[in-house]
């Protein structure tokens, strides 16, 4: 009998252990961690969120093996703060750059971060990470001391300059500080009058892949982060020959033959298709390299777009690809299509895999979240909430009382989420106290009926929210 009873003492405080032992394995293992950024892809654009014209299976797999977010979003609903959100923690009523701003005419590179500004990069590295970004950072340049190797990374090489990804046939990309020519390619430069050339010799995506690949073979021993921050599918709408052909003639199509800026493209409607099947070959590319190097159980992967579809422009053409879903708006826009993202995370053996997650989240929770996966102190002054709870299946997942944000150009704009509710404030420069339109995203996720007359009550708490979440920014231009 005292032989069963202690048999049964040990079971017991073996299985009361057993939780707290997995946490503390969870923060040992000290993962691999790479965040892949999509630009401008929008929420139904692959085929996991119902896309059914253009190709996506290795983003599709990942979702089958890991987790899919429905409720989660961008950062802004531009490239530079969306970014921004990312790398801080912080929402856009508190972030050092909260719209697109060049530095100045013809000037390449977007306005800097603030000096003393905190990164996710910074963070991981007292850790003990080997960090690097490929592909496009937008928040500053290096005469600017604004740079990703002046944020945390040990390693970038792509675009600084939001407007320089314009092209995909740039002159040069930029190696950790350094212009790095690309012979063949026609001549560039931000600001300048004229159609971007519709090719040249080495594509820019190509180039960022293989150095992607390259730098994770050379950092195998980990542990390591990588920002893979693809720029596709921004426009131009431009793609090798060898991509464009399995799309090629599949669809009418309305050649782009009078762009402004953007390349001129026949196939508009098939360049769109092949850049994101492109990527999503260069995804699985990346995925096999991982299985390879015996890395693949070792190395959580997530998936998100910086912001939502671009509005029909220079032969980009959602509605035909239902890029947003039946989501409401476009890029520069705070209704859900303009904010709401495709977020995917993979972990083998630790993310159980097929899982579907409706939690409500944003860009500024990926810092706390990288930060408790890989043992590294959060700072307190951000805005986000760790998810690493509904990734690893734990409890105690925190919720936000309300997600924030605010757009300050096209005459100013505030959202916020909470719950169910949604509320957006356009015109906020001329009527900063109007009272917000309101949706309940749970029977209209369209965003179709503004429902603040009969609900002004909750109405007027969302403005309360907004007015609380906007503090005086560093930069006069961003601040209502």
């Amino acid at each position: 009998m005292k032989a069963t009873n202690t048999s049964l003492l040990i079971s017991l405080l073996l299985a009361a252990s057993a939780v707290p032992v997995a946490r503390a394995a969870v923060a040992a293992v000290k993962p691999n961690i790479i965040f892949i950024l999509a630009d401008d892809l929008g929420y139904g654009d692959l085929g996991c969120y119902g896309q059914t014209r253009s190709k996506t299976p290795n983003l599709d797999g990942m979702a089958a093996e890991g987790m899919r977010f429905t409720n989660f979003y961008c950062g802004s609903t531009v490239c530079a703060p969306s970014r921004c959100t990312l790398m801080t923690g912080k929402h856009l009523g508190h972030a050092t750059v909260r719209d697109n701003m060049q530095r100045g005419p013809g000037l390449e590179g977007q306005h800097p971060m603030q000096p003393g500004t905190v990164t996710v990069a910074q963070l991981l590295k007292r850790t003990g990470y080997a960090t690097a970004i490929v592909g496009k950072w937008g928040l500053g340049m290096p005469e600017d001391h604004s740079s990703p190797l002046d944020f945390g990374f040990d390693h970038h090489y792509g675009y600084l300059c939001q407007g320089m990804a314009h092209t995909y046939y740039p002159p040069y990309l930029w190696r950790d500080n350094r212009k790095e020519l690309l012979p063949g390619n026609p001549p560039y430069r931000y600001g300048q009058r004229g159609v971007i050339q519709p090719s040249g010799k080495l594509y820019s995506h190509d180039l960022m892949v293989d150095d992607s690949l390259r730098w994770v073979r050379e950092h195998r021993q980990g542990p390591f982060f990588l920002y893979l921050a693809f720029t596709i599918p921004h426009l131009s709408l431009q793609v090798p020959e060898d991509s464009l052909t399995e799309y090629r003639g599949r669809w009418p199509e309305r050649p782009l033959t009078n762009s402004k800026h953007y390349a001129n493209n026949n196939s508009p409607r098939a360049a769109y298709a092949a850049m994101i099947t492109r990527m999503d070959r260069d995804v699985g590319r990346l995925m096999a390299l991982l299985k390879q190097l015996g890395l693949d159980d070792d190395t959580l992967v997530f998936f998100a777009s910086d912001n939502g579809a671009v509005f029909p422009y220079a032969g980009a053409d959602p509605q035909f690809f239902h890029s947003n879903g039946n989501l409401r708006g476009y890029k520069q826009d705070l209704y859900e299509g303009g904010i709401r993202t495709p977020f995917i995370a993979r972990w083998p053996g630790r993310i159980r895999s097929g899982v579907t997650s409706p939690l409500i989240g944003a860009f500024w929770d990926v810092l706390p979240t990288l930060c408790e996966i890989a043992g590294a102190a959060v700072p307190k002054d951000i805005d986000g909430l760790s998810i690493a709870p509904t990734l690893l299946g734990r409890p105690g997942q925190k919720l936000h009382e309300y997600l924030y944000w605010e757009y300050h150009s096209g005459g100013g704009a505030q959202a916020v989420r909470f719950g169910d509710w949604k509320a957006v404030r356009n015109h906020v420069k001329r009527s900063p106290n109007s009272l917000p339109e309101l949706y309940d995203l749970a029977s209209d996720p369209s965003e179709t009926t503004n429902i603040a007359a009969r609900h002004p009550e909750v109405a007027a708490r969302a403005a309360r929210y907004m007015k609380a979440a906007h503090r005086p920014c560093w930069e006069p231009k961003w601040n209502f």
